[in-house]
């Protein structure tokens, strides 16, 4: 994916919500050397735009398989991932990205990159360990003694 094709142009949209699909294949994974995500299948994200009159809200979610092995058992299995979350894009003097609810861009922009949003949703759905479905409740249940609490 080329970086032109992560950027949102909002300044010609109407006020309203738009919908918008970005798919992301190992040519926009490779800018972003990280093992967790080897075996990635090609991903689409839903980003719902908000646009108002002095902010926009982007509603970024995604899900999507990746081929995986079982850290329990050493199966391969395929890996179920979902995630969501919310940006609301303000305007100010400078751009200000230091919150991560929260972008500033400066007055007068009229684009904005959404690369990184976009890895972070996919790159964060990766759970740290994982574990085939079936083995999931076997050592959830393993792992509470009978004075455990719920």
């Amino acid at each position: 994916m080329k970086k032109r094709e992560t950027l949102l142009g909002f300044s010609g949209l109407a006020l309203g919500e738009h919908t918008l699909e970005y798919r992301l294949d190992e040519t926009f994974f490779a800018s972003y050397p990280l093992s967790d995500l080897e075996g990635l299948r090609p991903a689409t994200v839903q980003v719902l735009l908000r646009k108002a009159n002095n902010l926009m809200e982007l509603e970024f979610s995604f899900q999507g398989l990746m081929d995986a092995t079982c850290d329990f058992s050493g199966d391969p299995f395929e890996l179920e991932l979902r995630n969501a979350f919310t940006v609301v894009v303000k305007f100010g003097e400078a751009f200000d990205d230091s919150d991560p609810d929260i972008l500033v861009l400066p007055h007068g922009e009229y684009e904005v990159d959404l690369a990184q949003y976009l890895f972070e949703l996919v790159a964060l759905s990766v759970p740290y360990q994982k574990v085939k479905p079936e083995l999931r409740e076997t050592i959830e249940d393993d792992d509470l003694d009978e004075d455990d609490e719920i």
